[in-house]
């Protein structure tokens, strides 16, 4: 559990490394250096996330009748390890033989967190609270009392039921751990409606130890008769903060900085604390990460990551563990099909494509199209959506495109385009001259540019933003007259200092997510709070942080303490102003269902719908 143990990692390792037991027998040894060597080396492959070759080397250490002053760091290094392999039996075994064989070794306190957190990953939450109660009852370090502390009230709050509680409080009789089972068992009992059982709970507790540090909680639970409220939750974030996609990942982490800082000064729960963890734009580093964060039971949601790929990985591993994930990036298809606890806030290409497609149907009298786009996911997925969207409205698309890498000569399929359309327009021709006569259109003019194409009434490029500069000139050589529909990657910001290009996008309508009005109060109140705060100027990458952040703890100050009433509560979010847009999760998908239809018109993007 290294996330689990982050606070008392430094305390651990320099127990590990510095074991007075024997030391200077130990120290005489001539086993010491090969014994020291290897044990240091399975420390470091602990430390470097390696845990099958850790568990290799404290396996080792101990073989049958092992007697060295590292048998019991071995036991219990044995134990974490195997953890992290999700090896749970041979971790509970490790934790066991350390208790038979070394019962007073300091390693135990340890030890019974660690069997806590293998019977919460076991769903054996009873046993769970007991280990936690222990610790914080028996526990020398005060950081790992306080890692307990949280586990236990997790534990008692979230999964639990009534007689569960019922039967501990009989069991608990220690002074700092028993408050929190009085406190989740009165709070159970008035929720229940058993008032007069729950206000005894409380007194009788208060009338034996009047000094309790949770006295005001108890008091405040007895006023109120309503549900315990944690004082601080906990909340995952992954993001490349170093490596190639660093820039958008601390953009997005500013983002989310600004809406804790906004939420702590006009907080109506608990306090939110951001467990932060660098992926290092790596989807290992990334999964490793977040499997640290899903073993602390604290850690109510996770949010993350920009790479559609990393986060799609890492939003199964979430979804596997029943911990809400917020995606606030991730454009990708499938994210939010992962499983209940995924939320996409992000409309998904399909729903963009498809939103395109009727707009140009319905709003355009668009009938025909033709399609260009990159032979890669983000193309192929969009064009694919367009297609199917068009087919079943009843329009046809005659042409489809392709192109791989850099997009600097189209001119073949540009010409088969104009192909296409003449042909198109020649056999229509024919059609009409059987009935009424008059001129047919010439093939001859497909090879003609000065010659426009008038029969295509829209082309759909989701082009990503570099290609955009190089296909629409081009595009606007082969003449083709028709309706310009882009994707999200045309939320082009510097578009205003390029006057060449705007002359060939001018008019393009796409669908994105994001759209910022410079001018709207709201958000020009924002950017200069966010420069005033923060030192920087809010851009497209701290929005999606900020709107992402602003949701999840809004959602949690409004009664979303745990995993479960978290994930219940966001697949209720039917209309979310973000700064970037609206959202809506409330659908099968937890895909945002909100896409503003924008335009390019005079160098400036205007929204339309």
């Amino acid at each position: 559990m290294k996330n689990n143990f982050s606070r008392v990692g430094p305390i651990l390792l320099i127990a590990a490394l510095c074991c007075a037991v024997g030391a200077n027998v130990f120290a005489q040894s001539k086993t010491a250096a090969p014994v020291e060597a290897q044990f240091k080396q399975g420390v470091d492959f602990f430390n470097a996330g390696r845990y099958a070759e850790a568990l290799a080397s404290f396996d080792g250490l101990l073989p049958s009748g092992a007697n060295h002053p590292r048998v019991a760091a071995a036991l219990y290094m044995r134990g974490r390890s195997a953890y992290h392999l999700g090896r749970y039996d041979v971790a509970r075994e490790a934790v066991d033989e350390l208790e038979r064989n070394f019962p007073r070794s300091g390693y135990m306190q340890y030890g019974h967190a660690l069997l806590g957190a293998v019977a919460f990953q076991n769903e054996e939450y009873l046993e769970a609270a007991v280990e936690f109660l222990l610790v914080v009852e028996i526990g020398k370090s005060p950081a790992l009392r306080s890692q307990a502390t949280e586990w236990l009230r997790v534990v008692l709050e979230d999964h639990l039921s009534l007689n569960e509680l019922r039967r501990l409080r009989k069991s608990s009789t220690g002074p700092k751990g028993t408050p929190y089972v009085v406190l989740a068992l009165a709070g159970e009992e008035l929720i229940g409606g058993n008032r007069e059982s729950g206000e005894k709970f409380i007194d009788e507790f208060l009338l034996a130890n009047p000094t309790t540090p949770l006295r005001a909680e108890l008091e405040k639970l007895r006023q109120t008769g309503g549900e315990t409220v944690a004082s601080v939750v906990r909340v995952g974030v992954v993001l490349p903060l170093s490596g190639i996609d660093a820039d958008a990942g601390m953009g997005v982490y500013r983002g989310i900085k600004y809406a804790q800082l906004m939420a702590g000064a006009n907080s109506g729960g608990p306090n939110i604390e951001l467990v932060v963890r660098d992926s290092e734009s790596s989807i290992l580093r990334g999964l490793k990460v977040t499997q640290d964060l899903l073993d602390d039971p604290a850690v109510i949601a996770i949010v993350g990551e920009v790479d559609n790929a990393t986060t799609g990985a890492m939003a199964a591993l979430a979804n596997a563990k029943g911990v809400p994930f917020l995606a606030p990036v991730a454009t990708e298809n499938g994210i939010g099909a992962l499983g209940e606890n995924v939320f996409q806030l992000n409309a998904d290409r399909e729903r963009k494509s498809k939103v395109l497609a009727e707009y140009a149907y319905k709003y355009l009298n668009a009938r025909t199209f033709v399609t260009v786009a990159p032979q890669d996911d983000y193309g192929q997925q969009m064009a694919d959506a367009f297609s199917a969207a068009v087919d079943s409205l009843g329009g046809e698309i005659f042409a489809q495109k392709w192109y791989y890498g850099e997009p600097q000569d189209l001119g073949r399929s540009f010409k088969a385009i104009r192909a296409a359309a003449f042909r198109r327009a020649y056999k229509d021709s024919l059609l009409l001259n059987a009935l009424n006569g008059g001129p047919s259109p010439k093939m001859a003019d497909a090879e003609e540019v000065n010659v426009p194409v008038t029969n295509v009434n829209a082309i759909f490029m989701p082009l990503h933003e570099d290609d955009i500069k190089l296909v629409a000139g081009q595009r606007a050589y082969f003449n083709l007259q028709s309706a310009l529909i882009g994707g999200e990657h045309w939320y082009m910001t510097d578009l205003a200092k390029n006057k060449e290009l705007q002359r060939y996008v001018e008019g393009a309508i796409f669908a994105s997510d994001y759209f910022i009005d410079a001018e709207n109060a709201r958000f020009k109140q924002f950017r200069n709070d966010f420069r005033t705060r923060l030192g920087v100027t809010p851009e497209k990458w701290e929005i999606l942080g900020y709107d992402a952040a602003n949701l999840l703890f809004k959602t949690v100050q409004q009664g979303g303490y745990s995993r479960s009433q978290l994930r219940s509560a966001l697949t209720k979010i039917d209309s979310f102003a973000g700064l970037k847009g609206e959202m809506a999760l409330n659908n099968p998908g937890k895909v945002n269902s909100k896409v503003n239809i924008l335009q390019i018109r005079g160098g400036q993007i205007v929204k339309l719908r």
